[in-house]
């Protein structure tokens, strides 16, 4: 894996830590709910998890891949897939989680994991390159991966956020794409934001968060302004010049990854 694919991953990583720091200082909602509104440099058109390359899906906790890397020692970890194995680096098989239900109720199994990363292959060149698959079959909740030649670090290619598994019968992928994250969708408006909501049946545990909104700023210095006056609860690269006002700031935490 390079190191700028490294660094990718690690950014995406890095938006979790964040997220969970932030749950201490969010605003309290009505019926115990907590909301807090994330303030990006990056900006989207498309919500598309196979195609957008600002990996927002992912970040903002929509979707999940097989599986992820852990962002201490960039070992790969089981997500979706609870295991894998392979006795020639080409011929791998998968064990998908059990429980696993997309944010509109459907079940995650084998099949719908084969649809999903076709969809990926079939929609981005730089994805179908980078896994080299021959074939995939599905039963039950294991898949079957056939590569192109043997590639022992096949699985390190399933971490990139463009693999993200979705429901692909669902049909608006752009603005409204249906994963397994414990957040859904409830609008998106490009370029500017996205609301998000708890999905109460997340496989792992529902979220503290009830609510969130993803803003999206590429001026530096006005992610600074918004996080000083409260207008925002997270910002993502602040104004390198204002770190040092922004950590005398009482409420203010300032992280590096």
């Amino acid at each position: 894996m390079s190191r700028k694919y490294q660094s990718i991953i690690i950014l995406c990583l890095s938006f979790f830590v964040l997220a969970a720091c932030a749950k201490e200082s969010s605003k309290e909602q009505g019926r115990g709910g907590k909301e807090v509104n994330l303030l990006f440099n990056f900006a989207t058109g498309s919500l598309d998890p196979n195609v957008d390359t600002s990996y927002v899906s992912l970040r903002a906790g929509i979707t999940e891949t097989l599986v992820h890397l852990n962002d201490k020692d960039l070992t790969i970890e089981p997500w979706l897939a609870k295991g894998w194995s392979s006795k020639d680096g080409q011929l791998w098989e998968f064990e998908l989680r059990d429980g696993v239900t997309f944010q509109n109720g459907r079940q995650m199994d084998g099949q719908a994991v084969k649809a999903s990363l076709e969809r990926a292959m079939k929609d981005s060149l730089a994805i179908k390159n980078a896994l080299r698959i021959e074939s995939i079959t599905a039963k039950g909740n294991k898949l079957t991966i056939k590569t192109e030649v043997p590639f022992p670090e096949f699985p390190s290619e399933l971490v990139h956020p463009n693999t993200s598994i979705i429901d692909v019968t669902e049909s608006d992928f752009m603005n409204k794409p249906i994963g397994t994250g414990p957040f859904a969708v409830s609008k998106f408006i490009p370029g500017t934001a996205v609301d998000l909501i708890r999905y109460e049946a997340y496989w792992n545990g529902a979220a503290k968060l009830a609510k969130a909104r993803f803003s999206f700023n590429e001026d530096a210095n006005a992610r600074s302004l918004a996080l000083e006056s409260g207008d925002a609860d997270i910002v993502f690269r602040p104004e390198v010049e204002s770190l040092e006002s922004l950590e005398a700031i009482d409420r203010v935490k300032v992280e590096s990854t």
